[in-house]
């Protein structure tokens, strides 16, 4: 009579295959650290960060409704909130979309920079990165000991730290 396994052992199997399952696909699919993506939008600059916690900063909005189209293929189509918008500028090349964008997303804050109150040479941090803007379109991104320089001539695309 050939020797059968208990009925226990089945079930511990298969529980250990599941669990081995998830934590494969934790590591898989785990957020990224900071993920910038600069956008296209046409002949103007926008620039979105995602932090490890969720937040979504948008730097620029580019000349006009194009933002909605770039925005819609970086972000999840369920999420509508941006928790802040950064204008490096008051031109129509940096803000000319901020009226599209607020019909569709709602945004927690929107920072100018360039005025008597916020000038060139701002950081902001928001988790545990460092944004500072230096000039229009211009601006520096620190992540631990990486710095990221992003201006009007970086190449559009997705960034990981």
């Amino acid at each position: 009579m050939p020797y059968t396994l208990p009925r226990g052992f089945y079930w511990i199997l298969f529980a250990l295959f599941i669990v081995a399952n998830v934590n494969v696909y934790r590591a898989i699919f785990a957020p990224q650290v900071l993920a910038v993506t600069v956008l296209e939008v046409g002949k103007g600059d926008a620039t979105l960060l995602q932090t490890q916690t969720g937040k979504t900063i948008l730097i620029d909005t580019g000349p006009d409704a194009s933002i909605l189209r770039a925005l819609g293929s970086a972000l999840p189509m369920w999420q509508r909130k941006i928790d802040a918008v950064i204008l490096t500028s008051s031109g129509a090349r940096s803000a000319g979309g901020l009226p599209s964008l607020q019909s569709r997303y709602h945004i927690s804050k929107i920072i100018r920079i360039g005025n008597a109150v916020t000038p060139y040479g701002s950081y902001f941090l928001f988790d545990t990165s460092r944004i500072e803007i230096l000039a229009p379109s211009t601006f520096t991104i620190s992540y631990g000991t990486s710095v990221f320089k992003i201006s009007s001539s970086t190449p559009k695309g997705v960034y990981t730290f």
